[in-house]
């Protein structure tokens, strides 16, 4: 059954909770097994549990982590959601935006996340 619009924003939804709240379980039950995010900045592909840890780091590194000028539309196969996460990073205070498009299987979860982000914006947290 395929996922209605109202289902991806729910989704989508979960997920910036799961993200905000530091909740790596949460955000694990999100995703599919083989789920994978896919970084513009590094090229990279990772899994559900480097997310994870990343989401703690931050969350750690940042302690007044939050994201604002949320905006999530659904897509055919999951959603796009634009944000801006601010803090107070060890370099002083950081201003990231980023564009993820996800994509969700026919179950409702997470396969794949592709991340565009401008990697000169993270400089506050290398100090």
């Amino acid at each position: 059954m395929a996922l209605t619009d109202a289902d991806k924003l729910a989704f989508a939804a979960r997920y910036a909770e799961a993200s905000r709240s530091n909740d790596g379980e949460a955000y694990a039950a999100l995703c599919a097994p083989d789920a994978v995010t896919w970084h513009n900045h590094d090229g990279l592909e990772v899994g559900t549990e480097h997310v994870v840890r990343s989401i703690r780091w931050l969350h750690k590194t940042i302690p007044d982590l939050a994201w604002t000028h949320h905006t999530v539309m659904p897509t055919p196969t999951g959603f796009v959601s634009q944000s801006v996460m601010t803090g107070t990073a060890p370099g002083g205070p950081m201003s990231l935006h980023s564009c993820i498009i996800v994509t969700l299987n026919d179950d409702g979860l997470l396969t794949r996340c592709d991340e565009y982000l401008d990697s000169a914006q993270t400089a506050p947290l290398r100090g």
